[in-house]
């Protein structure tokens, strides 16, 4: 079996997904994956961002230290995982952008999920967004501890993504 490759997409203003997003991350590693980690730029306003002093230092080190996603890493990764808090307009800009990619069937059968730093019921829209881009939704699990459970999406949506593999090159 080939290598899985495992793009973790995040929003996070405050630093809380960004905790998450390293536990998926670290969750896909522990199942033996390649991951790519990026962070949704900023749209916001400066003067907005200059009110929430949290917002505006966690914004200035995660530019320094993320990359934003490109087409190509979706391209890449047999499995998504999009984590966010609510449905910021960054987020919409992104689902908007692999759009293209699934017309053109570079998401057809890709392995998806998100998670929330805020509610769990911000995760349903998203699932239907992921599901209509033609991925295959892998839900979230319930522990409570959050980075736990980030932690054990990323590595379900690998093994996920590698037994989707074996299955493909025994079956073709």
């Amino acid at each position: 079996m080939g290598d899985i490759h495992v793009l973790v997409v995040f929003y996070s203003r405050t630093g809380q997904t960004e905790r998450l997003a390293l536990a998926a991350a670290v969750g896909a590693v522990q199942a033996k994956a390649n991951i790519r980690l990026r962070w949704l730029r900023e749209v916001a306003e400066d003067f907005t961002i200059q009110s929430v002093p949290e917002w505006k230092e966690n914004r200035e080190r995660m530019e320094k230290e993320y990359v934003a996603p490109r087409e190509a890493d979706a391209v890449w990764a047999d499995a998504l995982v999009i984590g966010t808090n609510g449905a910021p307009s960054e987020l919409k800009d992104y689902l908007a952008s692999l759009e293209a990619l699934r017309t053109s069937g570079k998401l057809d059968g890709k392995i998806a999920t998100a998670f929330s730093s805020g509610s769990s019921a911000d995760c349903a829209p998203l699932f239907a967004a992921l599901a209509q881009l033609g991925c295959v939704v892998v839900p979230s699990g319930f522990q409570p501890d959050a980075i736990e459970n980030a932690r054990l999406q990323g590595r379900r949506v690998a093994e996920v993504a590698r037994a989707l593999q074996g299955l493909v090159e025994r079956h073709g």
